[in-house]
């Protein structure tokens, strides 16, 4: 009982943790694909301020930028989830098998002989003993695939609308006065 207490806990805690990461990852990616957005408005100021001068409205501005971004997080997902079934693939071909034996005393283990003795309880858990062969692999499904491709859809679109937003909200006269 204390060993599949313990194991149990185990695996809670590498399962609280892998969520963990996974949010942190998440975030941390979300963040950075709007920081490269921003960083990418910012170097074209003069384009925007010379579209809002032209009499292109805030939406339409938000909305090419936003397209821009959906288009590279759909290459983004598409990429991530090819290179994501790639590295299952050879996870699964390069990772070891392991081999475990279990096995139990059968009822009236005691008795026959002792330890190490013809008939022993030695003796018959070793007959009673069976070989788990377990193959180590890094499953996949369409399922994740799809959650993958839109949660890179999600960055995109995330990313775009705020370096949308900071490229609506540029008045022309200072876009224009801008020297990069």
């Amino acid at each position: 009982d204390q060993v599949t207490g313990s194991l149990a806990s185990a695996a809670k805690l590498a399962d609280q943790l892998g969520t963990w990461l996974a949010v942190a990852a998440l975030t941390a990616a979300f963040l950075v694909a709007s920081l490269v957005t921003v960083s990418s408005v910012s170097r074209r100021v003069r384009e925007f301020g010379t579209l809002k001068a032209l009499g292109w409205r805030s939406r339409r501005i938000v909305g090419q930028v936003m397209g821009e971004s959906l288009v590279q997080g759909i290459v983004g997902g598409v990429a991530g989830v090819v290179v994501g079934l790639g590295g299952a693939r050879l996870i699964t071909a390069l990772s070891p098998t392991l081999e475990a034996a279990v096995g139990s005393v059968t009822d009236g283990a005691t008795a026959a002989g002792g330890p190490g003795m013809p008939g022993g309880p030695m003796e018959r858990m070793a007959a009673a003993a069976d070989t788990v062969t377990v193959q180590l692999g890094a499953p996949v499904s369409a399922q994740l695939a799809l959650v993958a491709a839109g949660l890179a859809v999600a960055g995109g679109l995330l990313a775009g609308a705020f370096g949308g937003w900071r490229a609506a909200r540029l008045r022309p006269a200072d876009a224009l006065r801008r020297v990069d």
